[in-house]
């Protein structure tokens, strides 16, 4: 209950809100200049409304501005009364109630309301509603129209057969069915069919096949439409084959008659119209024409006549067949759109891709496929009828250019609206579709009204009729007061504005001219006849300016706003940077500063102060010694030492007075460098376990000492290490210490950082492989010993051997030289007895044998 109680507050409190918030882009509009009466201030914006009397007498307001502006500043007398801001409105010139579809009565009312008419405001959108309720099915005319080429010849008489049962039980898809029937083949004009005599008499004389056949025609009109379903069977089953030369045939020439003519035809006012188109065939359509030489459009009239032709002299038949060129796509959209026609086209599966192309472009038409005997006829009407009842497609004729309209549907069964469609599936009887509309004028017509626009469909006889009127003026510009007092009877009252006669001027024409050739407000142009009046920013009264407020001088040319504003840290805007006062004369916006405040050479506001150049904490140091103020910015004098908001932070070695080398800073370096070294070859985080060995040292740790000035263009780690520091303002370069207790070194660089603007070191990461000694093997001492002692004694042994050979050779010498110096006799030795002996046998006895 409580919420029910506050919600009028809330809604109260939430209209105050809307219709008291001003949009200056809206006061700009409202508040133009070039506005000088209320018709035109009524068609600047929607929300723009014409004061008609001020509430001060003496006060000098702007007559046209938002509605918004006025009920906030209360500057309009009689606010809600007297102000001209009408508003458009929508009224419903017929609103019948919906019938109900349980009690059909004879007239059936499907939309509601059925005349509509709106008064427009341009610019504001109105917002109305349709809404459309299926009380029953339509009584059916139902057009049945036939190929009769020779490629039909298969399925004539099963089309005929067919069109017996069709005429039986029709009845069974809906009641109060009325028939009409027609053919169709295709121009009788070469290259289209054969011109031939005897061809034009029998086209299939030269058939293989032979047998009679009609001879060729454009469209045949052959059964009116009426409840005579005999007379349609018989219709059906006299027809005869005809023939004719290309593939295409003219059955557009046969749908644009079947539409237009409707007395002929028979179509009645209160039903809905099928055309079932049955054909095996494409189409020719708009500018095929020009094959045989016909260059007459389509004029989209009717012209069904009884035939010239000698051999078809009783038959009703398209009498322009040969003057005028097929109808395009665009032209039976329109005229099925006119006589609210539905198509059905029963193809064969050869060319039905075609013609479901053909149905994306012709609303509310249905494509089946015929059978190869045409069998399926009933069946694709049943169903066709069945989608098309079911489905509601509105659409609308004669929209003024002059409006624009959006819309939206909210379909049976559904909750959701659909954005720019008016199309319905599954309607069933009893069943509802809202349709929603947003109307705006975008202009105001001559006239000031506009041919009525009809909302309807192409399935429904029943429309809407949606009528247009504008706002173009205001009501007391057609109703002015003569002469009125409050125009020293000088002049007339249109819509509080006084319009004087040739002698006077001013406001309420209390100005005198002395001359009717010379106008006093020429003296409140500031630079002549051409200038505006008073700048724009007043009223010319008796040759003085009345200026508007905050606008004030001679000619009303200065002002105290305008000038260039800035926020501050609680969001107010701050004028003249909020040490200044402005004035904008001429459109100068110039700011006058507060003593002590100059302005800025760019934002022209009063920003400039020695005081904003001294460090928060410094009192007498401006830029902290090391720079000139510039406005409200420091300027350092040496660009490459000192840097920050006020030249405090130092950027180079040289205002550090120092240059590091490996061990200048003694364990401080190099203890940090093997305390990070340590950590990372034990797996450990350097930075938690080493805060106290590298506190105050800057460090970082890379795989690998970078070469800035090589950088691979994969080597991303050279190029972001390159990036942090520089690696040439030190002194000193490859820094390397032993690991204590180890056999490995420490690898650092002593670097500028740039960012922190201090020196640090670069910090190798911990490699075994690279940073480490490895042990003596003890085979690499053996190994030495043993072969230098087994190298010795050879040596030993050559010499012994090179000795022994000097000596044996010294020897030999010797020898020989003594021989040579001995003398040896050559008599026999006396002591020597030749060797000779004799040996017998014992046994032997001598004698021969």
């Amino acid at each position: 209950m409580k919420t029910i109680l506050l919600l009028p507050i809330f809604i109260t409190l939430c209209s105050f809100v809307i219709y008291t918030s001003s949009d200056p882009a809206v006061d700009a509009l409202c508040e133009d200049v070039q506005i000088q009466s209320c018709d035109a201030c009524i068609q600047a914006h929607p929300q723009c409304a014409w004061c008609l009397e001020s509430r001060q007498e003496n006060d000098n307001i702007k007559r046209c501005r938002s509605y918004d502006t006025f009920k906030t500043k209360q500057s309009c007398k009689d606010l809600n009364v007297s102000m001209a801001n009408p508003r458009s409105v929508i009224r419903k010139l017929k609103n019948l109630p919906l019938s109900d579809p349980e009690n059909k009565p004879e007239t059936i009312i499907q939309l509601q309301p059925q005349k509509i008419h709106l008064k427009l405001r341009k610019g504001e959108k109105n917002t109305f509603r349709i809404t459309y309720r299926k009380v029953s099915d339509y009584p059916v005319d139902l057009y049945y129209v036939m190929d009769l080429s020779n490629s039909m010849k298969d399925d004539l008489k099963t089309l005929q057969t067919l069109g017996t049962k069709l005429a039986e039980d029709i009845s069974s898809v809906t009641d109060n069915v009325q028939l009409g029937f027609g053919t169709f083949v295709d121009k009788v004009m070469m290259p289209f069919a054969s011109t031939v005599p005897a061809q034009l008499q029998n086209p299939c004389f030269k058939n293989q096949e032979g047998g009679d056949c009609a001879p060729p025609f454009g469209f045949k009109h052959q059964q009116k439409i009426s409840p005579d379903k005999l007379a349609f069977r018989m219709a059906v089953e006299s027809t005869t084959i005809s023939g004719n030369i290309d593939s295409p045939e003219g059955g557009f020439d046969a749908l644009m008659q079947i539409a237009v003519c409707t007395d002929q035809i028979g179509w009645r006012n209160d039903s809905t119209h099928l055309v079932v188109f049955t054909t095996d065939a494409s189409f020719h359509m708009a500018l095929d024409g020009k094959l045989a030489a016909i260059l007459e459009m389509n004029d989209m009239g009717c012209h069904l006549e009884r035939g010239a032709n000698p051999f078809l002299p009783q038959d009703i038949v398209y009498s322009k067949s040969k003057l005028q060129d097929y109808p395009s796509i665009g032209q039976l959209r329109h005229v099925f759109n006119k006589h609210k026609i539905q198509p059905i086209f029963a193809v064969t599966e050869e060319v039905k891709p075609l013609y479901d192309g053909l149905r994306e472009l012709i609303p509310n038409s249905h494509v089946d496929q015929l059978a190869a005997d045409s069998s399926n006829i009933i069946a694709i009407i049943e169903d066709a009828y069945n989608k098309l009842r079911g489905k509601l497609e509105m659409t609308w004729t004669d929209k003024p250019k002059e409006i624009d309209m959006k819309y939206r549907v909210l379909c049976p069964d559904t909750d959701q609206w659909v954005e720019q469609s008016l199309r319905c599936e599954n309607i069933s009887i009893g069943s509802h579709a809202i349709y929603e509309f947003d109307i705006t004028a975008n202009d105001c017509p001559q006239g000031g009204e506009l041919a009525p626009m009809l909302f309807t469909s192409s399935s429904l006889q029943e429309s809407v009729e949606i009528s247009f009127s504008f706002m173009c003026g205001c009501e007391c510009s057609t109703s002015p007061s003569t002469n009125d007092s409050a125009c020293e009877f000088s002049g007339d009252l249109v819509c509080g504005i006084c319009q004087c006669d040739d002698r006077h001027e001013g406001a309420k024409c209390q100005c005198t001219r002395e001359s009717e050739d010379v106008s006093l407000v020429d003296k409140c142009k500031k630079d002549g006849p051409l200038d505006d009046v008073c700048e724009n920013n007043g009223e010319c009264e008796c040759g003085i300016c009345r200026c508007n407020k905050p606008y004030s001088g001679t000619f009303c040319q200065c002002s105290d706003e305008g000038c260039p504003k800035v926020d501050d840290a609680d969001g107010n805007q701050l004028i003249c940077g909020g040490h200044g006062v402005c004035n904008n004369c001429n459109n100068d916006q110039k700011c006058q500063c507060d003593e002590g405040w100059d302005l800025h050479p760019t934002l022209l506001m009063c920003m400039c102060n020695d005081e904003l150049c001294m460090a928060p904490n410094s009192t007498d140091s401006i830029c902290s010694g090391h720079g000139e103020c510039s406005c409200d910015h420091c300027e350092c004098t040496n660009k490459e030492l000192w840097a920050g908001p006020y030249c405090e932070q130092c950027i180079h070695p040289k205002c550090k007075g120092q240059r590091p080398g490996c061990v200048e800073d003694g364990a401080k370096f190099v203890g940090c460098a093997i305390c990070v070294n340590r950590a990372q070859s034990k797996g450990k985080n350097a930075n938690q376990l080493c805060k106290e060995e590298c506190d105050g040292v800057l460090k970082m740790s890379v795989t690998k000492i970078p070469d800035c000035s090589n950088c691979g263009e994969k080597d991303t780690e050279c190029k972001q290490a390159c990036k942090t520091v520089n690696m040439t303002i030190a002194e000193t370069t490859n820094c390397k210490t032993p690991l204590p207790q180890s056999q490995c070194d420490v690898v650092f660089e002593v670097v500028w950082f740039k960012d922190q603007n201090d020196f640090g070191i670069m910090v190798k990461e911990f490699n075994k492989e690279t940073d480490c000694r490895e042990p003596l093997n003890p085979i690499l001492i053996v190994l030495p010993i043993v072969a230098g002692i087994v190298l010795i004694g050879l040596l030993l042994l050559v010499v012994w051997k090179v000795y022994q050979t000097m000596r044996d050779k010294k020897e030999w010498e010797n020898f020989e030289k003594e021989m040579k110096q001995s003398k040896w006799t050559k008599d026999i030795n006396p002591v020597f007895v030749n060797p000779s002996a004799t040996f017998e046998n014992p046994a032997f006895g001598g004698g021969g044998m």
